[in-house]
């Protein structure tokens, strides 16, 4: 299986230390998105597109003009039956000179085509690492993912409602939530709790909803519009395991920063 690692290999006319010093902007050839720092040992950074993928990667070894090993510590793809796919495996980037030029080999180690991803991600890593790399090398700019539109308040209250309204809940959450979200409901509520994260988050609505043993109703508003929150009102008739039926009515508040849901809390 290890022979199986996606690898790709370029060559160049620059020397060791150009290619080493492109390959540690990586927000010049990977994703203008990235945040934390990219350079150093130790350094740890996260890559997100869109709600589709995100990741957090350390580096675990950095030789300059040699050698750069980054460690996936977090991982999520909206789009696997494992979410986790990626964490464990190293992004190796290793750098030598042939006959006066300079080579560098790229090693995903661990992902292989048993992973559900495997085909989206050599996609993905084929045009980062054979032509947006390159680029940044050879022509000083690549072809990084580039920043998402900052969506108004008004655009993300009109999808939520579009979305609310065909009870697709998980999708707003995919969609619409940052990864930092935070979810609140009452103290001492005796069906949720607090919630950060946005896995975190999404576990809890998976929780409830196997609690929940039967589906008699439910409706929602539209969104009531501010500067920085909107919120729904909802009525919903279900039947609880322990709890029996209930029919609970309530207020939801968002609050938007950066194009992003960054929290929602219930009250009822």
């Amino acid at each position: 299986m290890e022979n199986q690692n996606f690898t790709a290999t370029i060559l160049v006319d620059q020397t060791p230390e150009e290619v080493f010093n492109a390959i540690n902007k990586v927000r010049e050839w990977w994703s203008e998105e990235i945040e934390g720092n990219t350079e150093n040992l130790n350094d740890e950074f996260t890559y997100h597109y869109k709600d589709v993928h995100r990741c957090k990667m350390k580096i675990i070894e950095s030789v300059p003009g040699k050698k750069i090993v980054w460690l996936c510590t977090d991982n999520y793809f909206n789009f696997t039956k494992d979410k986790n796919e990626w964490i464990g495996t190293k992004i190796i980037f290793e750098i030598s000179q042939q006959d006066g030029k300079t080579q560098f080999r790229f090693t995903h180690e661990g992902l292989v085509p048993e992973y559900e991803c495997y085909n989206a991600c050599v996609n993905g890593w084929t045009q980062y690492i054979t032509q947006s790399l390159p680029g940044l090398i050879t022509k000083g700019k690549g072809q990084p993912n580039s920043k998402e539109k900052a969506y108004t308040i008004h655009e993300i209250a009109a999808r939520f409602n579009e979305l609310a309204q065909q009870e697709k809940w998980f999708e707003i959450q995919d969609e619409l939530f940052s990864d930092d979200v935070k979810s609140i409901d009452p103290p001492n509520s005796p069906y949720f709790g607090y919630a950060e994260g946005k896995a975190a988050v999404r576990k809890k609505g998976e929780d409830f909803i196997k609690t929940i043993e039967d589906f008699h109703g439910a409706y929602t508003t539209e969104p009531v519009i501010g500067s920085n929150h909107f919120a729904v009102g909802r009525e919903v008739d279900v039947t609880v395991k322990g709890h029996g039926r209930i029919q609970m009515n309530e207020i939801m508040l968002y609050k938007v920063k950066g194009g992003k849901i960054v929290s929602e809390q219930f009250f009822y």
